[in-house]
């Protein structure tokens, strides 16, 4: 629909230069999982068809719930009218549905098991479906910010120690309090998970 005014002025062009003038076709815009602005990785609300399973159905099942109707008409061949009355039934039923279309049902199951692990802090988050981030390249000694920073969860280092003086950053989810704590080792970290909110995930590996 953003480009309404682009395609009927190029229909004008071609009535001008004496050609056929082309159909356009419009479509809705799919806002953003903020549920505000159209979906745009600028803007940081945008689900990517190709992330992992585990990043894919995290982001979806924090849809707003103003646009969850839309989401599932667009993205899902889901009835409307046979949609759970619960909204965050709605967004785990989104998720769930989603991910089984680019990853398979098994795979979305596991991110959803791996979620719940995840944001409770369990101990049974199953590895195979969160992303790994070596670091073989990092040199230690290292300090958290900057391994957040280098696994991709944050853009820059700047931003990694706002998010842990903010209190999104855990470490097997553990809230990581302190901005320049230190690990000596890759040893250290091997095998731990890193997130940032409840959205991005990283296993460490060596």
């Amino acid at each position: 629909m953003d480009q309404k005014f682009n395609i009927a002025v190029g229909r004008d062009l071609q009535r001008h230069f004496g050609i056929r003038p082309q159909f356009g076709l419009l479509l809705p815009i799919l806002v953003g999982t903020d549920g505000t602005q159209k979906m745009s990785k600028s803007l940081d609300n945008y689900v990517a068809l190709l992330e992992d399973p585990l990043t894919m159905y995290s982001k979806l099942e924090k849809t707003a719930d103003a646009v969850l109707k839309q989401y599932f008409e667009l993205l899902t061949n889901l009835p409307l009218d046979q949609l759970p009355e619960n909204p965050r039934e709605c967004q785990k039923l989104l998720a769930l549905d989603v991910v089984t279309q680019y990853h398979g049902r098994e795979a979305a199951l596991q991110a959803q098991s791996a979620a719940i692990a995840l944001v409770q802090g369990s101990g049974k988050t199953q590895q195979a479906v969160v992303p790994e981030f070596s670091l073989a390249g990092v040199e230690f000694p290292a300090k958290i910010f900057y391994i957040v920073s280098a696994s991709g969860l944050c853009k820059s280092s700047s931003d990694a120690r706002r998010q842990i003086q903010g209190g999104a950053v855990k470490l097997d989810g553990d809230r990581v309090e302190q901005v320049d704590m230190i690990f000596e080792s890759a040893a250290d970290l091997t095998g731990r998970t890193l997130s940032v909110g409840t959205k991005r995930f990283v296993r460490l590996m060596a």
